[in-house]
């Protein structure tokens, strides 16, 4: 009868643990905790904070567009961005705040910890990064190490213009105070990132800790100048030291490429690289098929459009700054001022890069971007002014920069007003952006509207017409060059409007 008691008692008992954990899971399910990440915000005008405000909606609670300092700042302290994090884990809501101090380059991240006692955030640590390009400035939480310690990860590209990372791990210092303590601090000549991995069911529940993400860095190799090899290097976590430490080392190979072009870029000249990338590039081992993607460089406009079957992206280049072989670029959608891409391009051979574009700045090498991959620049497709010598697409390109209004015979007009452009239709009213470009040779007049898909139109300037006649095309721009669609070509005359 006693066994028979203690059977039927552990047999509860293991019912209510079990009862226990259903109710953690589901729980879990209908409230997750899983930290949010910041966004890099660069301060705007109050337009487009507005526009911001209208257009995302209930996204505000992911953007820290609206955040402001919570601790006083000196008057030669500059505020760039903040995030809001629980840094010491005492279930309060710190702050690590982005900064600029008068006459010093380098960027400084504070931390304004909540004080139990005065019920206040209170300026604790701070941080002298190497970060002196602002617009490359990326940070946020993320558990790296595996502990559920909220570390804090930055990057961004230095005055030599080397890519820089570093992690900072939360400790508690002699006097009480949280400070931060430096586990990495790494930089690159090339791409240099946090790869994530996957952790077991465990550690999501709480139940266990978990595996340290590795941190991945890309060096020029010095004993090949004449190839584009590189050094992997990957930094690990060592439990030890408390800090990362150089796991591995290998080297990959790379193609030899042509010294001209080896003088030309390898010195750091962005411009020199903006001209290399100025074109049309599609994504190998696909531009033939209906999912081909490519990437249009039109860098005299700041403009850099993803282009995938009937979706199309415009991103306003910010920044962009030179590396060995390649450019980091930091861009911004123009449509949605509040998403934001840093673009890493690498020179892989005289007419090819590989482009790894970090989304939502989250710089982690384990998720992939659904642009990712080697490009081949398609021939004969460079923006109209990158290029000289044809006079008859120079002609064009100086007749629209003159601006004015065109009028169809069948009631369309056409207004352009620098690089904006109205088009009047019977249908209605659309405005975007437009741009001229040379595909193999021909003039092609691009319009991108705001609320509808990009349409290229060939561009055929009758002769004696004094500037003043323009037909307009439609056609669809492939790897093959340009594809007339068949709807008729439009006669456009300036100066004639009804």
């Amino acid at each position: 009868m006693k066994r028979k008691t203690i059977y039927l008692a552990t047999l509860a008992l293991f019912a209510f643990v079990a009862l226990l954990f259903g109710v953690y899971r589901y729980t879990r399910a209908l409230f997750p905790g899983a930290p949010r990440a910041a966004r890099t915000v660069i301060p705007r005008g109050s337009d487009a904070a507005e526009l911001d405000s209208n257009q995302l909606g209930d996204e505000r609670a992911y953007d820290e567009t609206k955040s402001a300092p919570v601790i006083p700042l000196t008057p030669e302290e500059s505020f760039i961005q903040a995030l809001s994090v629980d840094l010491n884990r005492d279930g309060q809501v710190d702050q690590v705040i982005a900064l600029k101090r008068a006459a010093e380059p380098n960027v400084y991240l504070v931390a304004a910890i909540h004080n139990p006692l005065t019920g206040q955030p209170e300026r604790v640590a701070e941080i002298k990064t190497g970060v002196t390009q602002v617009r490359t400035l990326a940070f946020y939480a993320m558990d790296v190490v595996g502990d559920r310690s909220n570390a804090l990860v930055y990057s961004g590209m230095t005055q030599e213009n080397l890519q820089l990372l570093a992690v900072y791990l939360p400790a508690t210092g002699q006097d009480g105070k949280t400070a931060l303590r430096a586990v990495a601090d790494l930089r690159s000549d090339g791409p240099i990132a946090v790869q994530e991995t996957r952790r077991s069911e465990a550690y999501n529940l709480g139940l266990t800790n978990g595996d340290s993400y590795p941190i991945y860095a890309y060096h020029s190799d010095p004993e090949s100048p004449q190839t584009l090899s590189q050094i992997e290097r990957v930094y690990r976590w060592d439990a030890n030291r408390q800090r990362y430490e150089l796991a591995s080392e290998a080297k990959i190979a790379g193609k030899k490429i042509e010294s001209q072009i080896l003088r030309q870029l390898q010195g750091g000249n962005l411009e020199a690289f903006e001209d290399f990338l100025s074109g049309l590039w599609f994504r190998q081992g696909e531009a033939s098929s209906d999912d081909a993607r490519y990437v249009f460089f039109n860098l005299d406009e700041d403009d850099i459009l993803f282009h995938s079957g009937s979706t199309e992206e415009i991103f306003l280049r910010e920044s962009g700054a030179p590396r060995r072989y390649g450019v980091y670029f930091s861009s911004r959608n123009r449509s949605i001022p509040s998403i934001r891409r840093l673009i890493d391009i690498e020179l892989t051979g005289i007419d090819e890069i590989r482009v790894k574009v970090f989304e939502d700045v989250r710089l982690k090498i384990g998720v992939a971007s659904d642009w990712d991959g080697s490009y081949r620049k398609m021939a004969g497709t460079v923006p109209a002014r990158a290029r000289e010598g044809d006079a008859a697409r120079d002609r064009v390109s100086a007749l629209l920069a003159e601006g004015g209004a065109w009028a169809a015979g069948d009631g369309q007009e056409l207004r352009l007003d620098g690089g904006r452009y109205t088009l009047s239709t019977p249908a209605g009213v659309e405005s975007g952006g437009w741009a001229l470009v040379a595909v193999k040779g021909r003039a092609v007049f691009q319009l991108k509207g705001t609320s509808t898909p990009s349409r290229f139109y060939l561009v055929e300037e009758p002769k004696d017409t004094a500037g003043q006649v323009l037909i307009l095309t439609p056609v669809r721009v492939s790897i093959d060059g340009t594809e007339f669609l068949g709807p008729p070509p439009i006669r456009f005359e300036r100066g004639r409007l009804r």
